[in-house]
């Protein structure tokens, strides 16, 4: 899609496009002053985009609530694979201690027998 031509807000500034996220307009695009949403702004605001329809709004902040919940169960689950792969790294030298206590010792016995 092509640029749209910059907005020249009331502070004479360009104009920021910005992506709303509000349950209303979801993935809905603006152009507003660059300060929009912060104190001093000018208050310049215009869509971008045209309105969603209903179905749309419904359907949209559902789908962004579970891809949410997706995420943060990967985040909870990569976490998990992080401390098991740890696990098993002090398993394995474990493993590997053991059998250097072990093998002398019992080349030791067999060797006095």
């Amino acid at each position: 899609m092509e640029a749209p031509p910059p907005d020249i807000c009331y502070c004479r500034k360009v104009g920021k496009m910005t992506t709303s996220w509000t349950d209303s307009n979801p993935g809905r695009r603006f152009i507003g002053c660059e300060r929009y949403g912060q104190p001093g702004a000018c208050g310049y605001f215009i869509w971008f985009d045209p309105p969603m329809c209903d179905r749309a709004k419904v359907v949209i902040p559902g789908l962004l609530r579970s891809l949410g919940r997706h995420e943060t169960e990967k985040t909870r689950d990569d976490a998990e694979i992080k401390r098991l792969r740890n696990m098993n790294n002090v398993l394995f030298a474990a493993l590997v201690a053991t059998w250097c206590l072990f093998v002398p010792c019992a080349l030791m016995v067999w060797l006095n027998k």
